[in-house]
């Protein structure tokens, strides 16, 4: 059911109405490729972009960030933690994107509150727009079941009619939070939508069904079982054979969020930070622990372990996919290892 029909200049005006008070953070295209970044002129937001180099997740989750300031004070060292909260307003967040967000939601939230996570987190808006078609060759969003949101977004735009362009666009709008609504009513934006308009919504959606293609020959449910077969298979060590351990794949993974924490001191060693960064697992010394041992010092033990928390692992733990299907991670490769063919051989062998 929609709520509401809104064009594209109605969407720039909830977006210059949200500015004020948010960064804004969409779609750039740069070079030929489209990156998120925070935008300062908004009539160049292109909401019609096919798909983004990278994720969000650096506006959420930074590769690099202090979590504390630390001195040595009367011969005790005091702590004051630091917190970034800064409003920011996410437009132009695909399905896959936001699903990827709410994994990571599930992960900093559960057990052990992340509050450096969090904050920022709260205090994010986030406007998602539909994919009526794969973006690009390769994804295996739908296999995955990354190609729709359900929640885990404030406002969501389905591209009901395309138009000429990009600023022709008619959107069908779902309220994903009560802020959303709120935002919305505040503005007096959109129509009510007609009952042509939610027979157009039903079109769409089946369109969009037939749009994307599957590229998995196992369904997602019976992953964890094929993985579990497949744990001695000769294809971990044959394809790892091409893999430079570079961690290209970790740091284009919308989904990832393994990180490492170090401190930084002065030169009188009364002062400093803790900070953390960004980890890998394909990277060689990400298992590497004091000794020293390497619990996994051989890439395929590395590519076998990657494979398993995205398709097994992480479910099993917070109830949500640890892979959303967009596959940046075979994009990113330097060695062209591929998962699907990763999934597909393994369903091959058995």
């Amino acid at each position: 059911m929609l709520d509401r029909i809104i064009t594209h200049a109605e969407v720039l005006r909830i977006v210059a109405d949200l500015a004020p008070e948010h960064r804004i953070v969409g779609p750039v295209l740069r070079g030929g490729q489209y990156f998120y970044e925070i935008l300062t002129d908004l009539s160049g937001l292109d909401l019609t972009f096919s798909y983004c180099v990278y994720g969000p997740r650096a506006f959420l989750f930074p590769p690099t960030e202090t979590l504390f300031q630390f001195s040595r004070q009367n011969g005790r060292f005091e702590s004051t933690l630091s917190i970034e909260r800064v409003p920011t307003a996410f437009v132009g967040v695909h399905p896959c994107d936001i699903n990827a967000i709410r994994l990571l939601d599930r992960v900093f939230s559960k057990d052990h509150r992340d509050e450096h996570y969090l904050s920022r987190r709260e205090c994010a808006f986030i406007i998602g727009v539909d994919c009526a078609k794969e973006c690009t060759v390769g994804v295996f969003c739908a296999d995955m079941h990354g190609n729709v949101a359900k929640d885990g977004f404030d406002l969501m735009l389905f591209p009901l009619e395309q138009g000429s362009g990009p600023n022709d666009m008619r959107y069908g709008l779902v309220f994903g939070s009560k802020r959303g609504e709120v935002r919305l009513q505040k503005g007096s934006i959109g129509a009510i939508p007609k009952a042509a308009d939610e027979r157009a919504m039903e079109e769409y959606q089946r369109r969009k069904e037939a749009a994307f293609p599957h590229r998995l020959k196992t369904r997602l449910e019976e992953l964890p079982s094929l993985l579990n077969r497949s744990y001695d298979s000769l294809l971990w060590e044959a394809t790892a054979r091409r893999c430079y351990s570079c961690g290209s794949c970790n740091m284009a993974c919308p989904t990832c969020y393994c990180f490492n924490i170090f401190d930084e001191t002065d030169m009188t060693l009364t002062r400093g930070e803790r900070k953390r960064e960004w980890d890998g697992c394909q990277l060689e010394k990400f298992a590497e622990v004091a000794g020293p041992h390497n619990f996994r010092p051989k890439a395929a033990s590395r590519l076998r372990h990657r494979i398993f928390r995205k398709a097994k692992w992480v479910k099993d733990q917070s109830g949500i996919a640890g892979c959303v299907g967009c596959a940046r991670c075979d994009r990113a490769c330097t060695a062209k290892i591929n998962s699907v063919e990763i999934y597909n051989q393994l369903a091959e062998e058995i």
